[in-house]
């Protein structure tokens, strides 16, 4: 992908992502409707962008995984109507990202990783499992787990081919795992100050690093 178009499309989607976060502190309707589903699309494009310039399977599994969340973004912006409905699209996310992240290492890449990852999942399902509604219990375990291992296979991937592009896609699960942490912690335990900034930012880099993990020509 010719450079500066590469940089035009991701100062693009940083003035985008600022601009979505703002209009959900803000809760600005008409404003949300429109800037949080672009922010995301030119997420896409960056990834979307490196695939067609690339035709490698890693891409094009990172830009199905931006598309299901594209859908869940639209969808969790009516979350008390279509909570279940967003999570099922992030969960199609999560499940995109790890076949990208399994397209050059075997799963798990590194099994002690992938336990930590885990087990961490685990504490923080016990945590909040008395505050779960008794029909997300059962939907709420399996994404947390389908979430860890694509976080956890990121990690180890990272740590096994040592490359910038893999880095980028390690830090961007971790935030994911942040950013669905908080999420969970201010819907079913307690809510947060703040919570759009705190949610939206790690969300926001996490899929900005992992559609950037998509070029190639990263300095390793």
């Amino acid at each position: 992908m010719p450079q500066p178009f590469t940089r035009a499309l991701q100062l693009a989607a940083a003035v985008s992502i600022v601009a979505a976060i703002v209009v959900h502190i803000l809760a600005s309707p008409l404003l949300l409707w429109t800037l949080a589903p672009l922010a995301t699309i030119l997420i896409l494009a960056i990834a979307f962008a490196n695939w067609r310039a690339r035709k490698d399977r890693y891409s094009l599994w990172i830009t199905f995984g931006l598309l299901f969340s594209l859908v869940g973004d639209v969808l969790l912006l009516t979350p008390d109507r279509f909570f279940t409905l967003g999570l099922s699209a992030f969960l199609l996310t999560h499940i995109t990202y790890l076949f990208a992240f399994t397209r050059d290492t075997p799963f798990p890449v590194r099994l002690g990783v992938w336990t930590l990852y885990l087990l961490f999942a685990a504490c923080c399902y016990f945590l909040l499992f008395s505050r779960l509604p008794a029909g997300l219990r059962i939907p709420v375990a399996v994404y947390a787990a389908l979430l860890l291992s694509m976080a956890g296979q990121a990690m180890g991937r990272s740590l096994l081919l040592r490359t910038s592009a893999s880095r980028f896609a390690a830090i961007g699960g971790l935030l994911f795992v942040l950013s669905d942490g908080l999420l969970a912690f201010d819907r079913f335990y307690t809510p947060l100050r703040l919570a759009p900034l705190l949610i939206l930012v790690p969300y926001y880099a996490a899929q900005w690093l992992i559609a950037s993990s998509t070029n190639g020509t990263l300095p390793s």
